[in-house]
């Protein structure tokens, strides 16, 4: 379980910049694979971020690596750099990072958000990281291969009955093996959302945070995973179209999609969403159980599979 920072934490933290705090923290929403808090110093505000501990050195320093990266185009918050010119810290067995606080208080709309995510993709093209890491999203070689190990090691019956739904989604909406071998890997934020673009009031700038899940990884998925964050899923099919449509070419203008992309950007979202296994717990417990996660992705799927001949004509159709 992740406990709160605490005052003891993060002065030992920004001990490490040089920095120390001037007033009490303010913790920030989310938190799922990490934690962050607002701190006021002497330098202005700043954002300590503790990464979750199943993270190796690795990770973190790709994570950031990535969110630095971004900085010099101007497309994140700057990190700060530790007294010995490292850009993590550590406390315990913990790691961390701080960066320059941006206020905001804007949420990105799909055009918006599209053309902001265009320009981290396109500025990623120059991104050669330092070390190697493992990626933090992954294709399946063979895309049933997780759900049907999965099935054969649970008594449940509720999750064999979801998993077999979701095998049945692969054999007649997913790609084969051969075809997600084909698809060009690219960087990617991997957890691309309207919470993780900051739009400040003054001036007006696009920020990226949290890169924790960059990895190499086919661009058209975070594409339309970003879409789906973007949009309702109460929103009417007269409207959607539309909206995908405006939300691709805004994309497209600053960075265009190549028409293999687009053909099959809707089939690769549904075969990496179908195929994954998170929400499915073994006796072993090796896969860890999200009950909520479950039914949020049992309705989504539902729901894109029901407009999928829709968004793969617009797809194909987008132009600047």
């Amino acid at each position: 379980m992740t406990t709160t920072m605490g005052t003891t934490e993060l002065s030992t933290c920004l001990r490490q910049y040089g920095l120390q705090a001037s007033g009490p923290a303010r913790l920030l929403p989310g938190g799922h694979v990490g934690q962050s808090a607002v701190v006021p110093t002497a330098q202005g505000l700043l954002v300590v971020k503790r990464f979750n501990r199943r993270f190796d050195p690795a990770r973190v320093q790709l994570a950031a690596q990535a969110h630095q990266h971004a900085a010099r185009a101007g497309l994140a918050p700057p990190l700060r750099l530790t007294r010995d010119g490292h850009r993590t810290a550590h406390v315990g067995d913990a790691t961390y990072t701080v960066a320059e606080y941006a206020d905001h208080a804007v949420r990105a709309g799909p055009p918006v958000f599209a053309s902001a995510l265009a320009a981290l993709h396109s500025h990623f093209e120059s991104f050669s990281p330092q070390g190697r890491c493992a990626d933090f999203l992954q294709l399946p070689d063979t895309p049933t291969a997780d759900l049907e190990r999965i099935r054969r090691h649970t008594d449940d019956a509720a999750s064999r009955e979801a998993i077999d739904w979701r095998i049945q989604i692969l054999a007649e909406f997913g790609l084969d093996a051969q075809s997600l071998a084909a698809v060009p890997r690219s960087w990617v934020h991997g957890d691309a959302c309207p919470d993780n673009l900051l739009i400040t009031h003054s001036p007006d700038r696009r920020l990226f945070i949290d890169f924790d899940q960059v990895s190499r990884f086919p661009r058209p998925y975070e594409i339309v995973r970003a879409f789906m964050a973007c949009i309702s899923p109460e929103l009417p099919a007269r409207l959607l179209g539309s909206t995908f449509r405006r939300y691709l070419n805004a994309y497209h203008a600053v960075a265009p999609i190549p028409a293999s992309d687009r053909a099959i950007m809707i089939d690769l979202y549904l075969t990496v969403q179908a195929a994954e296994t998170r929400t499915f717990t073994t006796p072993e417990g090796e896969i860890r159980g999200m009950p909520a996660f479950a039914r949020a992705r049992h309705q989504q799927l539902t729901w894109i599979i029901e407009h999928s001949g829709l968004l793969r004509r617009f797809a194909e159709e987008a132009q600047p």
